[in-house]
């Protein structure tokens, strides 16, 4: 009954079985798509776009801001990094059948607000690795649209009205670790990463059964970003083309229902247009989201610092 759409708390959750089940079933399925959703808005690669999912009833809309800032070092070993997002997601989905004779339509929007930071370990020539950790807060805000009033009478209706038209804050943990190699050849840079992160997103609901959803995703991304091209008003920009195979794993494969998508993109990288030494560059990023449940098409600005 998981694998339906990014959020599968909908569609098919209505089941002939006590209140007190169906209102469990559906805290912990919320709570779990919710922890999804944080994905969306937290994954470097995926900043901002819009995504449809096989069930066409389901959308979601994406509007982040990614950050990176790599600190200055006196040793050539390592270097310490800071990095996150802000930003806010839409997320709907139509035609939800409850069994209460209409079908309704469930809207979320998703505020949060990413803060991380590690080391960077030189740990071969052309070849890194990093660790770090990262704190998401995020605030998600329920509006449940029926055309049949709900009934806070009845134990299912006072559920639905409970869970699903609420205003719940969630707390996010994250470790990450990766490896790269990124050689200079003929003024082109080449790269691969590979890395790992685990997600533990503790669950705000005095309805679910589970105190905290967990989620693991592997990422393999390889590019090349290509020598200066041209100035544009005498700024250098340089274009970054890369593909990468994102594997997910835990809560998140339940509910997305795939346990894997392609991601194909390029990026923009034009040097600061702002005179100041800690700002790097500005990234423009357009790729393409494939996967075995949805298709997404992500645009968004970045900096570099």
């Amino acid at each position: 009954m998981k694998n339906l759409v990014l959020l599968p708390i909908l569609s098919a959750l209505y089941i002939s079985t006590a209140s007190a089940d169906f209102k469990n079933d559906l805290a912990n399925i919320y709570a779990e798509g919710v922890n999804s959703i944080l994905f969306f808005t937290s994954e470097d690669i995926i900043s901002s776009g819009y995504y449809t999912f096989d069930d066409s009833d389901t959308t979601l809309d994406t509007h982040f801001l990614p950050f990176t800032y790599q600190f200055k070092s006196d040793s050539d070993f390592y270097n310490f990094y800071a990095n996150g997002s802000v930003g806010f997601s839409k997320y709907e989905e139509e035609h939800i059948d409850f069994g209460r004779g209409v079908e309704d339509t469930e809207k979320m929007t998703t505020y949060a607000v990413k803060v991380g930071g590690g080391v960077r370990l030189n740990i071969l020539p052309d070849t890194d690795m990093m660790m770090g950790a990262a704190y998401i807060y995020s605030k998600v805000n329920g509006d449940y649209k029926t055309s049949q009033s709900l009934d806070r009478n009845n134990p299912d209706d006072k559920a639905i009205d409970d869970i699903l038209n609420s205003n719940r804050t969630h707390h996010t943990y994250e470790l990450s670790t990766s490896i790269g190699y990124h050689p200079m050849i003929n003024a082109y840079q080449p790269y691969f990463r590979a890395g790992i992160r685990h997600f533990k997103t503790n669950v705000d609901s005095e309805y679910a059964t589970i105190s905290d959803t967990t989620s693991l995703i592997t990422k393999l991304k390889a590019g090349v970003i290509t020598p200066e091209l041209t100035k544009i008003y005498d700024l250098p920009l340089k274009l970054e083309i890369y593909a990468s195979e994102i594997f997910l794993a835990g809560d998140m494969d339940d509910v997305v229902g795939c346990d894997k998508f392609f991601v194909l993109g390029t990026t923009f990288h034009l040097a600061s247009p702002v005179e100041k030494e800690w700002i790097k560059e500005v990234t423009l990023d357009i790729n393409m989201v494939r996967g075995d449940k949805f298709d997404g098409f992500n645009f968004g600005f970045g900096l570099s610092f």
